[in-house]
């Protein structure tokens, strides 16, 4: 019995044992298996914190690092790579929401354990000849460099994507991805280099966004910057500024836009590239135009002439922040450009919109959407940033970012321009849509530049400057051809003519708009290729190459003014008469601002010294004009068969009569001191002699223009210019006449400039003048306001930044045709040793004045006589 229960107990004991082994075993077993089954893919993942964003590709920011899920099916596809600002500590370093820099062109390979991104160069050759198998040799011969790489850690569970840390490719700072425009607030117009030194230590990644063609990885970046004045003097150092910067990847289209090559006779925006043709041709320079993706929606009506809209139509989204008055001028400034696309057979290509207010998805700051931009900065003009394709030029996004002081600005050019002729505008508090009006104009300008246009400074010129002086004529073509010259309001009109009705502004885009738009956009169907298109583009050109209305004048700095028909903010086809409109107008302006605009509005007068000092500053600008013609030429970019030449100086009598009306004219120029106004000023030189002497030195300053157009074919040689001046100058003189102080202080400034241009005070070793002994305007001179006007054309397409080379310079200095004139050197002439005679000849002169003159007149003799001597003989 007890021998039964034993056994009876051990086997349950024994039971239970062997159920403990095998439910450890099979416990061991699972998490063997378990250990087995776990992937790569889960490891990176397990038990750590991450947020993830899905769309193009799925990404997941995990403390900081940007873990990348990138699909095997994007990859050899066309990326690009750029930042936006999306916060900034200092917006004058850069304003929210623009892009900077430059897209990088990627894409992405897979070699072994590694995922290169790789960067393509802007100017791949393009075969564009017959042979074909030059394409193997130019593809390996221009393969994609190396730009990040990235060790592959991963593979998601259906082998569909890699996954990568790309925290390196976001959270960086290159030439390319720099997030800083070049022409900034802080740059000043471009006198202010500024150098910008990434701190890794002050950056981090604050967030993700994915949309179904780009991802974004928001990072907060971290710089010192460094401020240089004129690029050479430092000013400030190492002043922190913190940015949150979007980096976005996205994919550029999967079927790329067909180009259209561009022409430097018609003024588009580019992209330049290299044309390899073979044969004996070679490699060669070839541009792109930059445009949008214009298509029919319904292409058999378009071909049979019906209005059509285009598939994807240009949407710009107002900022909600933008003052609510401006709105409407905005609008109506964008849709303008409708007209010119309907002209070519397409309805509402542009549209506007306010930021939605009830889609939660939208994003301003995403690549997808154009936005115009409100930017509180004191800059006083409009800025622009356009993403194009890199392969194709097409133009992929566009935003305008309109600055605090833009309307400021405008309201300030209107009062000074027209205060004269329109009684209207003589009130701090004129009506709305005076300034409304001229924000639709300005708007329209930069509008034009994001459709691909550019600047055509050479529209005004095609109307009679007396014919904007008509009523008639103005209210049915406006101020120009072109609304892409930048002039604004009519500085020609006189007060009886705003009383007849002329117009103040110009009326909207205008014939040469439209023949753009035409240009750039209509569809060339008979044409496969782009190289097909360009005999059509060719002779759209030639139908219009004889006529003013549709000629383009390309952008001239302002060290470099050949073409005086091409000028900045310039109106009509006679400069002289322009002036001799705009002294009149400044006469009465001058004498009565202070009264016009007083009361308790300004008790500080800080509007009207503005003001004031704002219609000095007009006289200067539109004397710049009239300089231009001596030694001008009239510039025509050629093609083989054009009819025009490719220059052509002007004439030898139209530059000897404004040598003679400038000296005339600084005679006097008293009218530019109102006594009673400038005892209110802090006392300062006088404006009127400063601005008699630079007329002297502004003279002195052409002889190279005029030395150049000799060279070139022209019958005004530098000689008989110099005589010409001399004889005018020392007239009273030599007619043994009595001076006026007037004569005394224009032939004193007259002797100091030959004494510099002859270069007898200088160096043995200098035998030219340098170029910019004679400036026509000081920094120190000039008002805000006018330094825009001088400099905004030379420098406001430098958006680029470039790294270690100087912020503020174009990327490359594009040549063929196309880019600005620079400054050319007449090399036969050497102009000093005319100077040095002229400079004996005056000795001479002095000489007999001293011996025939007496009293106060001698002694004024004696004393130049004297500096001449000394300027010859120094010891």
């Amino acid at each position: 019995m007890k021998k039964g229960i034993y056994l009876l107990f051990l086997s349950f004991f024994l039971f239970g044992i062997c159920t403990q082994v095998d439910a450890k075993r099979k416990k061991e077993t699972s998490k063997e298996t378990k250990k087995a089954t776990e992937t790569a893919y889960d490891k990176l993942f397990r038990g750590k914190k991450y947020t993830t964003a899905e769309g193009l590709m799925k990404i997941h920011n995990m403390q900081g690092k940007i873990w990348v899920e990138f699909p095997v099916a994007l990859l050899d596809r066309d990326m690009a790579l750029t930042s936006s600002i999306r916060t900034i500590s200092d917006n004058g370093e850069g304003v929210v929401g623009q892009f900077a820099g430059r897209p990088m062109h990627l894409r992405f390979t897979r070699q072994d354990s590694l995922l290169q991104a790789r960067f393509l160069l802007f100017n791949i050759p393009v075969n564009t000849g017959k042979e074909v198998k030059a394409n193997q040799a130019l593809v390996e011969s221009n393969l994609p460099g190396i730009f990040k790489s990235f060790k592959i850690k991963a593979y998601t569970p259906d082998s569909t994507a890699i996954v990568v840390d790309m925290t390196d490719l976001f959270l960086e700072h290159s030439y390319y991805t720099n997030p800083f425009a070049g022409y900034a607030g802080n740059s000043f117009f471009g006198f202010v280099a500024r150098t910008h030194k990434f701190q890794g230590d002050r950056s981090s990644v604050s967030g993700i966004k994915a949309y179904d063609d780009n991802v974004v990885v928001m990072c907060n970046m971290g710089y010192d910057v460094d401020h240089l004045v004129f690029g050479a003097f430092l000013m400030k150092k190492d002043v922190p500024v913190s940015v949150n910067v979007d980096k976005m990847l996205s994919l550029l289209p999967e079927e790329p836009m067909r180009p259209r090559m561009a022409d430097s006779r018609i003024g588009v925006a580019y992209t330049g590239k290299t044309d390899y043709t073979g044969g004996s041709e070679g490699f060669k320079p070839m541009y792109y135009t930059k445009r949008w993706r214009i298509e029919p929606s319904d292409e058999i009506k378009y071909r049979n002439g019906e209005l059509v809209e285009p598939k994807k139509p240009i949407v710009f989204y107002i900022d909600t922040l933008m003052p609510a008055f401006w709105k409407p001028y905005i609008k109506a400034g964008v849709e303008e450009w409708n007209k010119a696309f309907e002209k070519i057979g397409f309805k509402n290509v542009l549209r506007v919109k306010d930021f939605p207010a009830d889609d939660p998805t939208f994003d301003a700051n995403n690549i997808n959407y154009n936005t115009i931009r409100y930017a509180p900065l004191w800059m006083y003009f409009i800025q622009n940033s356009m993403f194009t394709d890199p392969r194709t030029g097409e133009i992929l996004q566009a935003s305008m970012y309109i600055h605090d002081n833009v309307v400021i600005g405008l309201h300030e050019d209107r009062l000074i321009t027209t205060m004269a002729a329109d009684p209207s505008v003589r009130t701090f508090d004129p009506t709305p849509e005076l300034d409304g009006e001229a924000l639709r104009l300005k708007v329209m300008q930069i509008v034009g530049k994001c459709l691909g246009l550019t600047e055509n400074m050479g529209a005004t010129a095609a109307y009679p400057t007396d014919s904007l002086r008509s009523a008639s004529f103005t209210q049915k073509y406006g101020l120009s051809p072109s609304i892409m010259d930048y002039f604004m309001f009519n500085y020609v009109a006189q007060p009886e003519d705003v009383e007849k009705g002329v117009r103040l502004t110009t009326t909207g885009i205008g014939a040469y708009d439209y023949y753009a738009i035409q240009w750039l956009y209509k569809p060339i169907y008979e044409a496969a290729t782009p190289k097909d298109e360009e005999p059509v583009l060719d002779q759209w050109i030639r139908e219009h190459q004889d006529d003013p209305m549709y000629r383009f004048g390309i952008r001239q700095a302002s060290y470099a003014s050949y073409d005086p028909t091409s000028l900045y903010a310039d109106l009509g086809d006679d400069p002289v008469k322009g002036l001799i409109y705009t002294v009149n107008n400044l006469k009465t302006s001058l004498q009565n601002v202070f009264t016009w605009y007083g009361g308790d509005k300004d008790r500080s007068m800080t509007k009207r010294r503005s003001m004031y000092s704002g219609l000095t500053s007009a006289f200067r600008t539109k004397l710049d004009y009239v300089f231009a013609y001596i030694g001008g030429m009239y510039l025509t970019d050629k093609r083989a068969g054009d009819t025009k030449p490719s220059y052509q100086p002007v004439p030898k009598e139209k530059q000897k009569e404004i040598v003679k009306y400038l000296v005339d004219l600084s005679r006097d120029l008293s009218w530019l001191d109102n006594e009673a106004v400038l005892k209110e000023f802090e006392i300062g030189d006088r404006i009127a002699s400063k601005n008699e002497e630079e007329i002297i030195y502004g003279l002195l300053d052409r002889i190279r223009f005029i030395a150049l157009s000799a060279e070139r074919g022209g019958d005004y040689t530098p000689e008989e210019y110099v005589n010409d001046i001399y004889n005018i100058i020392w007239a009273p003189t030599m007619k043994n006449q009595k001076l006026t102080n007037k004569d005394m202080k224009l032939q004193s400034a007259f002797l100091m400039g030959i004494i510099t241009t002859s270069t007898v005070n200088m160096s043995p070793a200098v035998f030219d003048v340098p170029r910019e002994a004679f400036r026509l305007a000081d920094f120190e001179d000039l008002s805000v306001r006018s330094m825009y006007q001088h400099n905004f054309a030379l420098l406001e397409n430098a958006k680029f930044p470039v790294g270690p080379m100087k912020e503020g310079m174009m990327i490359a200095g594009e040549k063929e045709g196309f880019g600005m004139v620079d400054y050319i050197e007449a090399k036969p002439y050497s102009t000093t040793h005319l100077f040095y005679n002229m400079l004996l000849k005056t000795k001479d002169m002095l000489a007999q004045a001293v011996n025939r003159s007496t009293g106060e007149a001698k002694s004024y003799y004696q004393l130049l006589l004297f500096k001449v001597e000394k300027a010859l003989d120094p010891k």
